[in-house]
């Protein structure tokens, strides 16, 4: 049988004239552990023993690994030789791959798809990326987009990876424009093989184990094969409390205090702090102490520690199955299955949920609002709202004095307090998720004739995905019990029927004051449902044409595909009624399909003549009729010149397509309560001038910022002029005489960011040139190989957002003046009248076509092999053999401009984007024994783009590992490792988020290993 699973009639003829240039000039540089066994097949020179296999980037059949763009493989050696437990965690440390949006390290504080794991090429985004499980699509791991998670797909069950860089949309549709990510995984098995891996950290943390079964057999006199491997995996937690010399974790020496030695606290305390109203001024940050005295709150004294309570790592529990089923009807016509199922379960976890009184209590707008203090009925007499009354009896009586001295003047019921605390009493939040995915894959793939082949497949995959957050507070059952009275001697919830339902008292400026009963009545658990469905109807047929030229047959693929996909995620119906203390987030729901039509064409130009042992020119096309989008068009050229049998000379020009995702067109989006600044305030009319904008010094009374006197350098002001345009604007200022804000409508600001049905696709345009060079002079120049290649990624009309300040500011200083169709006045709403007619009601922000990225640069790769008893031919014994690989990225450009108009962002030797980055594997195996090493160097990079003050702030760094893996006998074979042998650690202050990096962490773990020294063994036994 065909292990391969390529088609039985090999069609070798096509290619005997040209066999010698290309069977030792493969496209694919492979990874050292491959180095030795490509001798064997480099050195072969039979042509009856070729046989043709389906590279990607093409779906034409070619000898070897024969490739018309640049390929990285990752072999089932490799994974093997690294210990990784995720496919993913493999492909980060390529030079060609980006800082992923989700891995375990950085999803803590997602509110969905924690332990997520995915990959991206050239940092442009894993919705640029396709994923490919053996040239087929895979259902989307992330339910609304197509990026996949690498968690479905096992170690155990893949035969290679294959990375192609730049578009490739001409042959495998949308979404390519940074390239394609294709698991090849095994198709045939024979046997019984359990193997099993453990592992931890040198901190103690961390533990990891997997099991996994492969099972195989023939059947039907041979006919077929089926392969399955069942998987079970754990991964333990991490805690910044566990990472003293990271700077995370609590200082044990004030450790009853909660400190931290990084010495960042929260005012969001399990006691809770009170916020005392002040006429005209902010609020007084208060504590009531253990001895009831009202005294400052300082960070020193009560701060609390959140990061030491924070996980680093989530842990995940996975089982999984993963099958195929072959089987020759004869020796042209072969069916193929595979069925994959996933199911994992995470749970992240974080410090308590920061309550504070401004959730509680909202303004007529439904907007949050802080205490504040001041005439709201318009009677004269200044009133305080947005707070707990200080009549509550859950207000301490000290606590109720001190506002009392604030506002003398005014009564007890119109007096209020505010909170910030640290609701422990729930214990940690978190988020509970469970993923699961299947599926199936079945078809047919065969020869018609000697020279024309066919397949033929169906694809169906759906992923689940359910999150229960623990501890969300609903707002309006927390505020009855907020308000409370004694009876009886009792405090007890004033509202009566509430206090029927269950309420009870919340004692919030007290620790331990929220007993287990009160928690039960305003707390929820909340949570999230979604999934995605995928389908996919794909055929072609493949073969040859005669051709008038004689270098050889045309090779050429025809065919078609359908997919659909359709997606919804729903939020419980407190999240999307906005009943919980999280904001208002509706349901997301939507489909589309696409049919379409493609083609390649391979046309050898000239064969075996001086000069040119080959020319190839390679065509693709795809014409695609989506449902959302309509029609596009994707296709590439490229050419592959053999001068010699020693060098390749490679070129593509490819432009691809990636049509809007489901999230991208359809999200309802979010509610957001943003803090903007109006551009329009301060226009001002007075003495019949043209409109300026006035020197205002306090927005919060409006007679003195209309009376601080004309400024005669913004008369006729563009952007006066603009807000004059605004209807609503005008309206306030020929009411008032200027636009001046009080402080609620200055704060009184929401907004959603949406998704938007009108997007067109982006598209890319890729130019790759490069040369291989596989010197076959004599023995020791054949194990040499050397490709160098130079890519350029320029894509338009990105899909993305901006800010809601730059949509004001680019709305109203427009050159064309104030447009409300444009794009950054489309999301603007105004108060059309009323009292705050002219404020911002809401600045809601769309996904839009504005976008142009372009990156560019070159990758190096190298490879040698080499038998040390070639070095020392007198010595009898084996002496073994060495292999090394080396994989080396330099970045040229990375350039961003966010939409037209806009500076252009620089994101070279920015975190994540270093100039220079490089991989080097080295291999020894000498009888069973096997040693390899592994080492990545990441270039230096500053964090220039998120703190301009500490550029070039982050030197290169270095990460080793090692494995040792010894076969005792044809049954058994056993291994162990170290990962970061020298526990090396990429130390950025702060761990907020402040500079960009994932919160709670002092690094950025999807760039850097954050995890330090590990150590893991493990065995294979075969039965």
């Amino acid at each position: 049988m065909d292990a391969s699973g390529g088609h039985s009639i090999l069609r070798t003829h096509l290619f005997r004239r040209r066999l010698l240039a290309t069977t030792i000039m493969g496209g694919a540089l492979a990874l050292p552990i491959t180095a030795l066994a490509a001798e064997t097949t480099a050195n072969a020179g039979d042509a009856a023993a070729v046989e043709e296999v389906i590279v990607t980037g093409s779906r034409i059949a070619r000898p070897n690994q024969d490739s018309p763009v640049p390929v990285s493989v990752i072999t089932a050696q490799h994974i093997e030789a690294t210990g990784q437990m995720n496919t993913g965690d493999i492909l980060r440390t390529l030079p060609e791959t980006g800082a992923s949006a989700f891995t375990p390290t950085n999803s803590t504080f997602a509110t969905a798809n924690n332990g997520v794991t995915t990959v991206e090429l050239r940092n442009l985004g894993e919705n640029r990326t396709l994923v490919l499980v053996n040239g087929r699509r895979h259902v989307a791991g992330i339910v609304g987009s197509q990026t996949v998670d690498f968690n479905t797909v096992p170690t155990d069950f893949i035969e290679r990876v294959d990375v192609v860089t730049g578009a490739a949309s001409a042959v495998y549709g949308s979404d390519a424009l940074a390239g394609v990510i294709n698991i090849i995984t095994q198709t045939s098995f024979e046997g019984l093989e359990l193997s099993g891996q453990g592992g931890i950290t040198d901190r103690g943390d961390n533990e990891n184990f997997k099991l996994a079964l492969k099972f195989g057999s023939n059947f039907a006199d041979d006919r077929g094969n089926f392969v399955g491997v069942v998987g079970w995996r754990k991964t333990g937690a991490v805690y910044a409390r566990d990472r003293c010399d990271r700077n995370m974790c609590i200082d044990s020496a004030a450790a009853t205090a909660r400190r931290q030695t990084e010495g960042v606290f929260s005012s969001y305390i399990p006691r809770g702090t009170a916020l005392i109203p002040r006429v005209g001024a902010g609020n007084l940050t208060r504590v009531v102490n253990d001895t009831g005295v009202v005294v400052p709150y300082t960070n020193a004294a009560f701060g609390y520690n959140r990061a030491a309570q924070r996980q680093l790592f989530v842990p995940e529990e996975q089982l999984r199955f993963n099958g195929q089923i072959t089987f020759d009807f004869n020796e042209n016509h072969r069916f193929f299955s595979e069925v994959s199922v996933f199911h994992g379960r995470t749970q992240s976890e974080l410090e308590g949920n920061p309550l504070g009184s401004e959730t509680i209590y909202q303004d007529q707008f439904g907007i949050d609002q802080l205490p504040d203090c001041r005439d709201f009925d318009g009677d004269g007499d200044n009133e305080c709202r947005y707070g707990v009354p200080i009549t509550s009896a859950v207000v301490p009586v000290a606590l109720a004095n001190a506002v009392r001295a604030q506002h003398p003047g005014i009564a007890d019921q119109d007096l209020v307090v505010g909170f910030r605390r640290r609701i422990s009493d729930v214990g940690n939040r978190g988020n509970e998720s469970e993923r699961s995915m299947a599926r199936v894959v079945f078809g047919f793939k065969g020869d018609l004739t000697e020279s024309l082949g066919y397949e033929f497949s169906v694809n169906y995959g759906r992923s689940d995905y359910d999150q229960r957050t623990n501890g969300d507070v609903i707002t309006d059952r927390f505020e009855q019990a907020l308000d409370a009275i004694v009876v009886g001697g009792e405090i007890v919830c004033r509202d009566t029927a509430a206090r029927a339902q269950g309420c009870r008292p919340a004692f919030v400026f007290r620790e331990g004051g929220i007993s287990k009963d009160a928690l039960k009545y305003f707390t929820a658990a909340t949570g999230l449902d979604a999934f995605q469905e995928q389908y996919v109807v794909s055929g072609f047929v493949d073969g040859a044409l005669p051709s008038l030229l004689p270098a050889g047959d045309i090779g050429f693929v025809v065919g078609a595909e359908y997919r659909e996909e359709s997606a919804r995620s729903t939020p419980d119906p407190l999240t999307q009624m906005g009943l919980a203390t999280g904001n208002i987030t509706p349901e997301t729901r939507g489909a589309f399909n696409v049919s379409e039509a493609f083609a390649e064409l391979r046309i050898p130009l000239l064969a075996n003549l001086p000069f040119a042992e080959a020319l190839d020119l390679n065509l693709a096309g795809r014409l695609s009729d989506y449902s959302t989008v309509g029609s596009t068009t994707a296709w590439a050229a490229s050419a592959e010149y053999l001068p010699t049998s020693w060098l390749k000379l490679r070129s593509q020009y490819a432009v691809a397509v990636r049509a809007p995702n489901i999230n991208e067109l359809y999200n309802p989006g979010s509610q957001t309560f943003p803090q903007v600044g109006d551009p329009c305030e301060g226009v001002t009319l007075s003495g019949g001038q043209a409109a300026f904008l006035n020197v205002r010094s306090n927005i919060a009374d409006p007679s003195i910022a209309l009376g601080s006197g004309v400024n005669a350098s913004t008369i006729g002001n563009a952007v006066a002029r603009a807000c004059m345009l605004d209807p609503a604007v005008a309206a306030r200022v020929a009411r008032d005489g200027g636009f001046a804000l009080s402080q609620p409508e200055a704060q009184g600001l929401s907004g959603f960011n949406t998704g938007n049905p009108d997007l067109t696709p982006e598209t890319s345009k890729t130019f790759t040139a490069g040369f291989l060079f596989n010197p076959r002079w004599n023995d020791w120049w054949t194990r040499f190989s050397l490709s160098v290649d130079y890519y350029d990624i320029s894509i338009q009309k990105g899909v993305g957002t901006y800010g809601r300040q730059v949509s004001l500011n680019r709305c109203y200083e427009s050159p064309t003046a104030y447009d409300p169709a444009s794009p950054f006045c489309g999301g603007i709403q105004r108060f059309s009248g009323g009292a705050s007619v002219g404020a911002l009601q809401y600045v809601n922000i769309r996904n839009l076509n504005l976008a142009e990225i372009k990156v560019e640069g070159l990758d190096v790769k190298a490879s040698y092999s080499l038998d040390l008893n070639d070095l020392f031919s007198g010595q009898a014994a084996d002496l073994g053999k060495l292999a090394a690989s080396l994989t080396y990225s330099h970045l040229l450009e990375f350039n961003s401009v966010a939409f037209p108009g806009a500076a252009p962002q620089t994101f070279k030797g920015v975190a994540g984007s270093p100039e220079h980055e490089a991989v080097l594997n080295l291999l020894y195996a000498r009888g069973p024994l096997q040693m390899t090493v592994g080492v990545q160097y990441v270039g230096e990079a500053d964090v220039g783009f998120f703190d301009p003050a500490l550029e070039s702030a982050l030197p290169s760094m270095t990460f080793v590992n090692a494995q040792a893996r010894y076969e005792v006998n044809d049954r058994v074979n056993i291994y162990a490792g170290v990962d970061n042998i020298f526990d090396e650690y990429m130390f950025i202050a702060g761990t907020n988020g402040d500079i960009g990096q994932t919160t709670g962490w002092t690094t950025f773990p999807e760039i850097y290993d954050g995890l330090g020294r590990r150590f893991y063994g493990g065995f294979r036994l075969s039965f």
